[in-house]
């Protein structure tokens, strides 16, 4: 655990007398405004305590910041003043005064006020350090994390000075240029130039460059190991060749002595084209339609009676000799008599959903979504989890494909793929719809069918013919929706079927890799290991399902890792001390039984709150009472179970009890605290891991999403409800074990918390939920060292229910699993990688 200190080494009062400095800012808040402050929360000016006649009041949970700009002075210093009064020791209340040198990624103390120290008097610090100076995204803080209402906080007297000119010798580097080639014909170039400048007053020492890889290169450099002088500049010339049609992307690296920029990242995208500047032959198809069909043929899909009947999937599939389409898709789709329509076989059942009658429960939810065509790929404008009215079932929709064959009557053959995901939980069932259609929107009839599943309590088998209706209409940003596809496609990892492990890894014995699984219960499973994804599964009870690239599994507790555990260390490296931040102090319903005050965030990621009812493994977890988490749909009904349910039984951080309630309240403390620093619109999901981490990673559009209460909170679950396909297990895992949580040379996890949740760090392993296992910031880990004759190695890896595992193996590789037999087995797989590549240090 952390805990942040004032930083008394840099701390003093100001020595520079005012012939040596100039004012560069300042705000006493007289004018009793607060003209110029971000503010987020309950802010005002107050005349109540300040020096001089107002202050900046913060009451309760609430920050304000200003940005300053100190370009063209050195000696730079900061100083402010901050009081409290009111505060509480038992509820953590805290009025923190604080500074970013970075526009706001990072923040030092420079005032931390406590219970003890709220007598309305006014304490002072300031701070002076180089990187300070010339520094245009200087930000200061004033900070309250109080629950009473009469807890305040107050700010006052700030002033940055500064002496013009005379700054402290160092580098600053700038790049102009840009590296975005937009579309260029195949087999042609384009080229764009980067100008790299010293804009500082000490030498610029340019170090390596990483040059992105083709279709683009690199025609001259003359900056990488080069040394430039205060305004010199050198340039950099790339080009971008493509021979293949689609969107591809890259980047560019630059290191260099630049204390504030040690890395210039520089993204590099173009988009090959048969037809510059159009995406019309994305992907393009070379058959000649000449398909052989004896399931869901033009006739079938015409005027064939629903439901019909379960076929083997490769009739969904894009078939080996499929023709260029010569029809475009772009406008809505809708679907009719889906309440009424279809066929259902009930494969299991084990909280009796569903008799022999009819319900909802077997049927598709509406259907009315609008697509674009990119080439021979149709694009579902609305991507993730799509909630609707229906009782039961949500969409997922993926992209599909789109060709033509010579027996289709001039039409162009479509395949949607899509998964219903149940209301308010995380089982997936997996499907492809399948039609043709016309550019005057001439239409046939939708043909579907779901034949597998993840999920350990409810499998069945769903089909039928609906009637359709196809509304040619432009689609706003279409065009931007297509490039994000293309992106998105060309992003992917490198795939081979992971029957290719034995060929490119003699002597591999690749049926250990889904052994300890019964087959019929496997949907996914893969092995990462040296840039390829090797990759099995993907069968179904109707044959083998024709886009696995697309094929979406739940997530379930694996979220604990990926989204508690990842969300938390992410916010402990932007912010600093937040992972020993009490519960009570940012949530009313656990503040109110008095069970929580002592409980920090991460007590709660480690499953270790000390509330619990029994100890038994999974006991808590497994009663019939969760239901009051799991089934409620409003965020005040999951917190009130979550904080109310359990009793004090043990110490905070003493004793390992398995709930994902805590996990729930953890997310709930998490989004408070990313409210509290950037405002009430914030979101711990959409602002932290998705635009933060997840696009950068490239994960694909439809796992942008996650899990919320049906409310006007629209709380994220955080312990269960995102969902992945194999490209973005993979790259997920790969970030935190591979890349060691970092992104483009910098570092977006707290490094010693990391090390802790994937057992780099011996004496920090956290605690011990059974014989052989320990459980870290959200993180599993099993003790491999006897099977692998490797000294004290635990082994990290995430789980889900029913059959889930994401294994981050100590040989930069990863396994991965996704089944639902309630099987949890994968110490053959991760054997067979150690005989790849030991595990060993």
């Amino acid at each position: 655990m952390k805990t942040t200190h004032v930083l008394s080494a840099l701390l003093m009062t100001s020595c520079m007398s005012s012939t040596q400095a100039e004012v560069i800012f300042y705000d006493g808040f007289e004018s009793n405004t607060a003209s110029g402050w971000s503010i987020a929360g309950n802010v005002a000016t107050s005349g109540t305590q300040a020096i001089g006649n107002y202050a900046l009041r913060l009451k309760q949970t609430a920050s304000a910041w200003h940005t300053v700009s100190t370009q063209g002075y050195s000696a730079v210093t900061v100083q402010l003043r901050m009081a409290a009064t009111a505060l509480e020791a038992n509820d953590n209340d805290r009025c923190i005064a604080e500074l970013s040198s970075d526009g706001g990624q990072n923040w030092s103390s420079l005032i931390e006020l406590t219970d003890g120290m709220d007598d309305a008097s006014f304490h002072t610090a300031s701070l002076s350090s180089a990187a300070l100076e010339n520094n245009p995204n200087l930000q200061i803080r004033f900070r309250s994390q109080a629950d009473d209402l009469g807890d305040y906080c107050w700010g006052d007297e700030v002033q940055v000075t500064g002496t013009a000119g005379g700054l402290t010798p160092a580098p600053d580097i700038a790049v102009s240029g840009s590296l975005s080639f937009g579309s260029v014909a195949l087999n042609s170039t384009s080229s764009s130039t980067l100008t790299v400048s010293n804009n500082g007053n000490a030498d610029l020492l340019i170090g390596t460059i990483s040059y992105p890889t083709s279709p683009f290169s690199v025609l001259a450099d003359n900056c990488q190991q080069n040394t430039l002088v205060a305004n010199q500049q050198c340039q950099i010339q790339v080009q971008f060749a493509p021979t293949q049609v689609g969107a591809v992307s890259d980047q560019l690296l630059i290191n260099s002595n630049d204390g504030d920029q040690p890395v210039v990242s520089l993204a590099a995208s173009g988009t090959g084209s048969q037809n510059p500047g159009g995406v019309d032959d994305f992907d393009p198809l070379s058959g000649n339609g000449n398909v052989s069909r004896n399931d869901l043929s033009f006739t079938t899909l015409s005027s064939a009676a629903d439901p019909g009947s379960m076929v083997n999937f490769s009739a969904y599939a894009l078939p080996a000799n499929a023709a260029a389409p010569t029809n475009t898709f772009e406008g809505r789709l809708v679907l009719t008599n889906e309440a009424t329509r279809g066929g259902f076989n009930e494969v299991k059942d084990s909280f009796r959903y569903t008799g022999s009658g009819d319900t909802t429960r077997k049927h598709l939810p509406e259907f009315d979504y609008h697509f674009v065509q990119t080439g021979s790929h149709l694009v579902p404008v609305e991507r993730g989890m799509l909630a609707n009215s229906h009782p039961e079932w949500e969409y997922i929709l993926e992209p599909g494909r789109v060709w033509n064959e010579n027996a289709d009557n001039g039409y162009t053959r479509a395949a949607l793929p899509f998964s219903l995901q149940q209301k308010n939980a995380n089982c997936m069932h997996n499907g492809v719809m399948t039609f043709a259609f016309k550019d005057d929107g001439s239409i046939t009839q939708v043909a579907y069918q779901i034949a597998s599943e993840t999920c350990l309590y409810f499998k069945a088998d769903m089909w039928g013919l609906l009637g359709a209706t196809y509304t040619p209409t432009p689609v706003a940003n279409a065009q931007n929706i297509k490039l994000a596809h293309q992106a998105e496609v060309n992003a992917r990892i490198p795939v081979k079927p992971i029957s290719d492990l034995a060929v490119d890894y003699p002597g591999t014995q690749v049926a250990n890799f889904s052994s300890s699984i019964s087959s019929q219960h496997m949907t996914l499973y893969g092995l990462y290991i040296d840039g390829t994804h090797y990759l099995g599964g993907c069968q179904t009870r109707q044959g083998a399902y024709p886009y696995c690239e697309v094929l979406r599994v739940p997530s379930y507790s694996t979220a604990k890792s990926n989204f508690a555990g990842v969300a938390m260390m992410r916010l402990e490296q932007k912010y600093g001390n937040v992972m020993n931040q009490n519960i009570a102090g940012f949530i009313g319903a656990c503040n109110s039984n008095g069970n929580w005050q002592d409980v920090s965030l991460e007590n709660a990621v480690d499953m270790a709150t000390g509330n619990y009812n029994l100890s038994g493994y999974m006991s808590d977890e497994g009663a019939t009472h969760t239901n009051d988490l799991f089934l409620t749909e409003d965020h005040a009904s999951k917190i009130s179970y979550a904080c109310g349910e359990y009793s004090r039984k043990a110490t905070p951080g003493s004793t390992w009890v398995y709930h994902t309630s805590d996990t729930y309240i953890a997310g709930t403390v998490m989004q408070a605290m990313v409210k509290q620093q950037q405002g009430s619109s914030a979101d711990i999901f959409a602002d932290i891991l998705r635009d933060e981490l997840w696009k950068p990673l490239n994960v694909g559009q439809s796992s942008l999403a996650t899990r919320r209460t049906y409310d006007s909170v629209a709380q994220p679950f955080a312990g269960w409800g995102l969902s992945y396909n194999a490209d973005d297990t993979v790259k997920l895992a790969r970030f935190l074990s591979i890349d060691n949580g970092m992104l483009n040379g910098q570092q977006m996890l707290d490094s010693n918390e990391l090390n802790a949740a994937l057992q780099r760090n011996s004496n920090d392993r956290g605690l011990t939920p059974t014989s052989g296992f320990k459980y870290k910031n959200g993180f599993w880990a099993k003790d491999m060292s006897a099977d692998t004759g490797c000294s004290d190695l635990y082994v990290p890896f995430m789980s889900g229910y029913g059959g889930i595992s994401i294994v981050l193996l100590p040989n930069d590789s990863i396994y991965y699993y996704f089944s639902d037999n309630d099987e949890f087995g994968w110490a053959a797989a991760a054997l067979e990688s150690h005989n790849i590549r030991s595990f060993c240090p």
